[in-house]
């Protein structure tokens, strides 16, 4: 019990002031934008699905986060559809978050496209200390506290994509303020993002990437380098502030079905009690509108995780 208790006041120091921060930071979140920024939607002309999960802190129990992901392109209105589930546990709070997202694209002499998003949904925030500290039977004194609230919650976001250069940003919780957040009710967050494709070959591209993440006087950033081959394979090397590095790999298993995998190991004073983190996504896409979208708007289709 008392190393339990030691673990516990660890991790209380060191990141009780996250709790508050509602969207998980995915190691793959600049593959898998939709779930942070509505302007994704419906991108590619494709009809796209995922489902992933992301095991913080293997060694632990509790912190996890599952998602689905959904998105398709309607042609006759130029605009994309998407859903968004997000389900995530860290320490006492569990967040569930339910959001539709529009993104409507803007082409460029069908040389670069623009496209803006806004995502409408709720924000269930839970509080929950008895699923986390340690509990003692024999004590008559310690108490638990339990709290809930729903929240409306909405998002705006941007992209612009030209044919070897993306860069885009969202902002979540628009309803909220960044400095009246709490426990049940998540600040404004910010999420900023870049890349480029460099082709080595006829066969491998090299895109590097950058991403910044904003909330409340946290920032994060993220550096990628990744490998492509022939848009079926692929391997990114990652570091994220602070100290964590990372790598994900990516496969195309048997035409739209996807599977990808990644790895990240934190090099702080908690590594030596955890085994790291894991994230596994699988997606699917059908090809509804590509050729419509490729003759049209000239969308740029990355196909890497």
């Amino acid at each position: 019990m008392g190393k339990k208790i030691w673990i516990t006041l660890c991790i209380l120091c060191l990141f009780v002031p996250l709790w508050a921060q509602s969207d998980p930071i995915f190691l793959q979140q600049t593959t898998n934008r939709g779930i942070i920024n509505p302007a994704v939607a419906g991108k590619g002309g494709d009809i796209n699905a995922a489902v992933g999960l992301r095991e913080q802190w293997v060694g632990f129990p509790g912190p996890s986060t599952q998602v689905i992901n959904a998105s398709g392109f309607i042609r006759q209105i130029r605009s994309g559809i998407g859903i968004n589930w997000i389900n995530d546990h860290f320490g006492p709070q569990k967040s569930q978050n339910l959001k539709l997202n529009y993104a409507y694209y803007i082409p460029f002499e069908e040389k670069a496209f623009l496209s803006l998003g806004l995502g409408m949904g709720i924000l269930r925030e839970t509080y929950d200390e008895s699923d986390f500290f340690p509990q003692d039977p024999d004590d008559d004194v310690l108490t638990y506290t339990r709290s809930s609230k729903t929240l409306p919650d909405f998002d705006f976001g941007l992209e612009f994509d030209t044919r070897f250069f993306e860069v885009g940003g969202s902002v979540t919780h628009l309803a909220r303020s960044a400095d009246k957040e709490d426990l049940l009710s998540p600040g404004r967050n910010i999420f900023a993002y870049t890349r480029f494709k460099i082709p080595m070959d006829s066969h491998w591209d090299f895109i590097p990437g950058f991403t910044w993440f904003n909330s409340k006087k946290m920032n994060t950033y993220e550096l990628i380098a990744g490998f492509r081959y022939e848009n079926n394979i692929t391997v990114n090397l990652i570091y994220r502030s602070p100290m964590t590095t990372g790598i994900a790999f990516g496969i195309n298993v048997y035409k739209g079905l996807r599977l990808s995998y990644s790895f990240d190991y934190g090099f702080n004073d908690m590594s030596g009690y955890n085994d790291g983190s894991h994230e596994l996504f699988i997606s699917y896409n059908v090809p509804i509108n590509t050729t419509y979208v490729r003759s049209r708007l000239r969308f740029f289709k990355w196909k890497m995780f």
